[in-house]
């Protein structure tokens, strides 16, 4: 997650944004040929991490990842990944749909569509992450 998943993910979300600051909105998206091709590099191994997330005894996270608050141990998550085995299949396949909606709006030049698929992505991490990362965790009211 750390080395593959995480970056490419972060990739698309920082390719297409709308950014304020003093000198006012900027708004960032891929506009070259070659800035279209980089982004594509990203969910095309965002995709293809997908598989290997299928692979049984892959481990979740390294032995000694020290959690966060609110956070479960690794061997915690991969237990609560093996109890429930097909859940998390489901997961995997939905973060690949997800990243194949990205490629695609990429492939269009269509900056609108990436961002959606980027907010698609960041649900499908999230409905995970609720599962077997922090399921503990107090989500805010609002």
């Amino acid at each position: 997650m750390d080395s593959t998943v995480d970056p490419s993910a972060d990739a698309l979300w920082d390719s297409v944004a709308v950014v304020y600051s003093m000198s006012g909105e900027q708004e960032r998206k891929p506009r070259t040929p070659e800035e279209w091709q980089a982004v594509r590099r990203h969910a095309i191994t965002l995709r293809e991490a997908t598989n290997l997330l299928l692979i049984e005894g892959r481990h979740a996270a390294p032995a000694g990842t020290q959690p966060g608050e609110g956070e479960l141990s690794p061997r915690q998550i991969e237990q609560r990944i093996a109890s429930d085995r097909a859940a998390f299949v489901q997961f995997a396949h939905g973060l690949h749909s997800t990243a194949t909606q990205a490629l695609e709006a990429i492939d269009r030049r269509d900056s609108e569509a990436l961002l959606q698929a980027g907010g698609e992505i960041d649900a499908a991490c999230e409905a995970c992450h609720l599962t077997y990362w922090y399921p503990n965790q107090k989500v805010p009211t609002t």
